[in-house]
């Protein structure tokens, strides 16, 4: 189904809030998710990060880079995004599978890079260029993103007075 940009980054912003990923990190994947559409990417690396298991965060800062131990992709990409934003020029990855997320963000916020397995290098920065929508979403991925969102719906037996109020 055609979809616009903006639509798309909120169901994936409430998707991720669905599956217990913090707002902030939820933000940085809900424009993830805009810049691959716009891109005619694939929503893949989002799904699989909005339904990896939570892992403990570990990471070790060095100078110049960052090498993330353990640690989700929906956790981790943004610190390496962080890392780079701020003058680091290298991040190695623990998870070969974390490398489409990262370079997703990364892309997002025009930060040129080279990948060499599990090894990114910043090369730069360059301007984005504009996105294009309407997008074409399958109805199983967004079926994926809408279960997810509907996990911050407020049900009328979990908030508020219910049927009848007491106090």
């Amino acid at each position: 189904m055609m979809r616009a940009l903006d639509e798309v980054g909120k169901m994936v912003r409430h998707a991720a809030i669905g599956a217990g990923i913090p707002i902030g990190q939820a933000d940085e994947l809900a424009r993830a998710a805009t810049y691959l559409v716009g891109h005619g990417q694939d929503l893949h690396c989002i799904v699989a990060a909005l339904t990896e298991p939570p892992a403990p965060i570990d990471v070790a800062w060095g100078g110049d880079r960052v090498i993330v131990k353990t640690g989700n992709a929906a956790m981790t990409a943004p610190i390496v995004k962080d890392c780079f934003a701020t003058g680091g020029v290298k991040a190695r990855l623990s998870n070969p599978a974390h490398v489409p997320l990262v370079t997703a963000m990364l892309a997002e916020a025009g930060i040129q890079i080279t990948v060499d397995g599990t090894l990114i290098t910043k090369q730069g920065f360059a301007t984005s260029d504009r996105l294009l929508g309407p997008v074409e979403i399958p109805d199983n991925v967004w079926a994926i993103l809408t279960q997810l969102a509907t996990r911050t719906h407020v049900r009328p037996s979990g908030a508020g007075a219910g049927l009848s109020d007491n106090d």
